[in-house]
């Protein structure tokens, strides 16, 4: 087969190395740079973003958990309460004036007083809106050891909850005197170090 002397390779190596080469496609370098610096932007665009968006959410959470406070402490804050105690009977009154007797339980686990308290309200205007009020409130006490805890009981009366628990009725107490030993058997450490040498 004939061959042109274009197509045949060169045997002489310094002409083979001079010659340059050309491609029939564009340069594709600029391309990949092009493409590389357009992933870079938009990674920072992202970046910027989702710096952004948890700015956002540390805004909502603490205006959540401002609120959530602030609703605390005015609606779920326990009642006030006075404990007063005579020779005969220890006294719980708490003040719930903003709850009505079959909103309120009392709950007894051994020495423990479990008392809480839930009341709803929902208040419709004429214009169709309307307010909603929720509170509760759960408070434990722990009775004291001197009184009966089986004799527990409750009243309720102008907004106040009183639990009252008899004392128990503490033995007489007789006065008598001790005598003093003083038999031989009782030494002293001194004594006994000086037996034990001996």
């Amino acid at each position: 087969m004939l061959c042109s002397p274009v197509f045949q390779p060169s045997l002489s190596i310094p002409f083979a190395f001079n010659m340059p080469v050309r491609s029939l496609w564009p340069e594709n370098r600029p391309i990949f740079i092009q493409m590389e610096n357009e992933s870079l932007r938009q990674m920072e665009e992202l970046k910027r973003r989702v710096e952004f968006i948890d700015q956002v959410h540390q805004v909502l959470l603490k205006e959540v958990m401002n609120t959530d406070s602030a609703t605390e402490l005015s609606d779920s804050k326990s009642p006030s309460y006075k404990l007063e105690k005579d020779g005969n009977c220890f006294c719980l009154m708490l003040d719930t004036k903003d709850f009505l007797p079959e909103e309120l339980t009392v709950k007894q686990v051994g020495r423990k007083l479990l008392v809480s308290g839930k009341h709803e309200k929902k208040d419709e205007a004429r214009n169709g809106s309307y307010s909603y009020k929720y509170q509760e409130f759960r408070q434990e006490l722990e009775l004291p050891e001197d009184v009966k805890p089986d004799a527990v009981t409750c009243s309720f009366s102008n907004g106040q909850l009183q639990i009252e628990v008899p004392s128990l009725a503490l033995p007489a107490v007789t006065e008598r005197t001790v005598p003093i030993n003083t038999s031989p058997a009782m030494k002293t450490q001194q004594e006994r170090s000086a037996e034990e040498q001996e």
